[in-house]
């Protein structure tokens, strides 16, 4: 297949960057942890382990975390849910929307957390997809049900639009993820609609999410289903038996490291290059190195260092980023 179009080249000049930026992605050996565990006199239900992918899984794990919880809670017991990242403000949203009281306690919140930092693509990368603990089926099964729940959102008000993605061809993602009908099947094209050295590739069409306006969407709703929001840090686990819930769900992700002694969590230090808006109405995917037209900032993405524990930025990665851009795009 051809495409007749040519994309609009991006403004990379150095005049155009804004800031550069540093964050760890919650990465986990074995995936998702979404399991019960008795602690104390606590019931603890995990919803942790979403390594580069929290904000395209976060609600199907929602959905999936409180359907644990209320095979052991009564409707009118509250419940405590620790971390307010997206993993935690969904699964709150979710809690509540169901009739629980819940409470959030949390060192900071939306827009402070991890999550603010990075553009959105609904394609789950940077985690385990087959683990024996989870499994490929209900992988899939979480994943579509997180897409379930973002196509019900007001699009307008929760920052989601639809957008073109292109790959090169060396970039791709694994095939079963678009074999369930969660993600539209790549279309193979001969070259890619873009500047800069020919190239074959695919695209597909998926979900991208402003982050944050979807944030401070989720926000706004936890506080119309009356969550209370508590600024607390957890130092270890006496800190949990302290609480005054007796159920409580657990989205700390790296914090559960320490909290909970989860030696399988591991950081992936994300470096990205946020530049001036542009309006550029497409995605370019390949692989770590990617490119997402958010709404207050063009996002250059960027690297996955595994077992890295420094969220410095590092201006040597943003060159190398900087670079690989210009280089992709013919203008360096």
């Amino acid at each position: 297949m051809t495409h007749s179009t040519m994309l609009r080249t991006p403004n990379l000049a150095d005049d155009q960057i804004l800031r550069v930026v540093a964050g760890l992605r919650p990465c986990r050996q074995g995936g998702l942890r979404l399991e019960s565990q008795e602690l104390g006199s606590k019931h603890i239900i995990h919803n942790y382990g979403h390594g580069g992918c929290g904000i395209t899984l976060s609600m199907g794990t929602a959905h999936a975390c409180a359907d644990l919880i209320e095979k052991s809670t009564n409707r009118n017991d509250p419940i405590a849910v620790l971390g307010a990242g997206v993993v935690g403000l969904t699964t709150a949203r979710e809690l509540a929307s169901r009739g629980h009281k819940v409470r959030i306690y949390a060192k900071q919140s939306g827009i402070d957390t991890l999550s603010v930092l990075a553009g959105a693509l609904f394609l789950p990368v940077g985690i385990e997809y087959d683990h024996p603990d989870i499994g490929q089926e209900k992988f899939l099964e979480i994943l579509s049900k997180s897409k379930q729940s973002l196509d019900a959102l007001d699009p307008e008000r929760y920052g989601i639009d639809s957008l073109p993605v292109f790959e090169p061809e060396y970039a791709h993602d694994p095939d079963f993820l678009f074999t369930n009908g969660t993600i539209a099947p790549p279309v193979h094209i001969d070259k890619l609609p873009l500047p800069g050295p020919p190239r074959s590739g695919r695209t597909f069409e998926s979900m991208f999410i402003h982050t944050p306006r979807f944030l401070n969407a989720l926000i706004d709703d936890l506080q119309s289903l009356d969550v209370d929001l508590k600024q607390h840090t957890m130092t270890s686990a006496d800190d949990i038996e302290r609480l005054s819930e007796e159920s409580i769900v657990n989205c700390m992700a790296l914090g559960s490291r320490t909290i909970f002694n989860d030696t399988a969590m591991y950081p992936a230090r994300g470096v990205l290059v946020h530049m001036k808006p542009q309006d550029l109405g497409y995605i370019i995917h390949d692989g770590y190195k990617y490119m997402f037209p958010r709404e207050d900032a063009l996002i250059l993405g960027g690297c996955f260092d595994e077992h890295v524990w420094d969220d410095t930025p590092d201006q040597k990665i943003a060159d190398e980023i900087l670079s690989h851009h210009r280089r992709f795009f013919g203008v360096d």
